[in-house]
């Protein structure tokens, strides 16, 4: 009988503890929003994206009130240059980041031409972003 009630407590807690460890969804965004924002794996950090400019933000968020802040880790425009003939439009949508399996680090795509970069946050001697060739 003991053997038989250890073995139904097994089976219950298992499928329990496997769940924990299933990353949390991803909140629906308009992928054509001016504004979008991505979970990091750290709990109290979130990346703001200008998804017309290619512009990152480090959001830190916390109950006190002395660790929140935004901080920039891309100040950079990332438009290609545009000429008098076909001037550069502001897009919404036209940058996306997606998760690496590195904690730190992001990819940024521009969906119109294609072009990369690596993109790390954390602290300030540790963020940046460097195009990927």
């Amino acid at each position: 009988m003991y053997r038989m009630v250890l073995l139904a407590l097994c089976l219950v807690a298992i499928p329990g503890a496997a769940l924990d460890n299933l990353p949390l969804p991803e909140p629906t965004q308009n992928p054509d929003a001016n504004y979008r924002v991505f979970r990091t794996l750290n709990i109290y950090t979130l990346l703001k994206l200008d998804t017309r400019t290619g512009q990152i933000w480090q959001l830190q968020w916390s109950t006190d009130d002395n660790n929140r802040s935004t901080v920039p880790v891309n100040r950079s425009v990332l438009l290609p240059a545009g000429t008098p003939d076909h001037p550069t439009i502001l897009k919404p949508g036209r940058f996306t980041l997606s998760p690496t399996a590195n904690v730190y680090t992001f990819v940024l795509l521009d969906v119109e031409d294609g072009r990369t970069w690596q993109v790390q946050w954390g602290d300030t001697a540790h963020r940046f972003i460097i195009a990927i060739p």
